[in-house]
This record gives C-alpha cells, structure tokens and sequence, in this order.
C-alpha cells in the first residue's frame, strides 16, 4: 500500500522545505489515507480485480473511469483492461519508470513506447492485447500514439 510520504515525495522539493506546507500536506492527506484504509478493510474482496465478476468488475471500472466498453467484453478480457488502468494510475509519470509500468499494465506483451521528441509517441509489443494499445499506454494530453 502507499504511504503518506510516497504521496508527500511527489511534491517539488520547493515546497518539501516548507515546513508549514507539509504540516498541512499531511494533515490533508493523512484523513485521505485514514479513509482509504477504512474502505480497504470493510470491502476487501468487493473491489479486487482478480476475484471480482460481472456487475462487481462493471463498478470497478466505474470507479477507474473505464467503463465496460461492450457487453460482450468477456470478464477475462475486461479484467486486463482494468488491471492495465490501475497500473498506469499508479504510474509516477517518469521516463525511468514506465517500463515497469507497461509490464505492470500489459504483462508478457513486451509492450515498448518511445518518445519521438516531436509530440508522438511510438507505441508497440510484441504480444497482443485484448484491446487497442493506444487505449492502454500512458501518454501527456495533447500527444499522439503512433502504433508501431
């Protein structure tokens, strides 16, 4: 589970020496975590990706912003998008880390993206995916995938 100082670390260091910033960065974030894991205790099994189906799976992706995007998605396939979703949320938004993060979100695809320096990204695996990879991979607003 993250902690609240993973959370405070992704400040800039500017405002990391301001003391009276993080007593209120904390403050704020330490009821967020103390709800997160209240919710995490009393619905442990209802919101896992792995042992949740149908209806419990559809509220998932509800909550990730990813709804079902047809009715016959199977629940296997639906899972990996979701699965895919939640690895990307997590990501830290690094260059450093996004291999570990595309291999988080489309395992066994050996899924690469690489920067064009000119606004595109390059997106391509070596697997396929249930669904299009430019659905998939994380990329800044405003940048367009070239699938590869």
């Amino acid at each position: 589970m993250i902690s609240l100082n993973d959370y405070l670390e992704l400040f800039p260091p500017s405002a990391r020496r301001k003391p009276r910033f993080l007593a209120l960065a904390s403050a704020v974030l330490s009821q967020a975590a103390d709800l997160c894991s209240l919710v995490q205790a009393a619905f442990p099994e209802a919101w896992n990706p792995d042992t949740a189906e149908g209806a419990q799976l559809d509220a998932l992706g509800v909550l990730l912003n990813t709804p079902r995007p047809d009715a016959e998605t199977s629940d296997v396939d639906y899972r990996f998008l979701l699965r895919a979703k939640m690895a990307v949320h997590r990501w830290n938004g690094t260059n450093e880390t996004l291999p570990d993060v595309l291999e988080a979100a489309l395992p066994g695809l050996g899924a690469k993206l690489i920067d064009n320096q000119d606004g595109t990204v390059t997106v391509s695996a070596a697997g396929t995916a249930p669904f299009a990879l430019s659905d998939l991979v994380p990329v800044p607003g405003g940048v367009r995938i070239i699938s590869g």
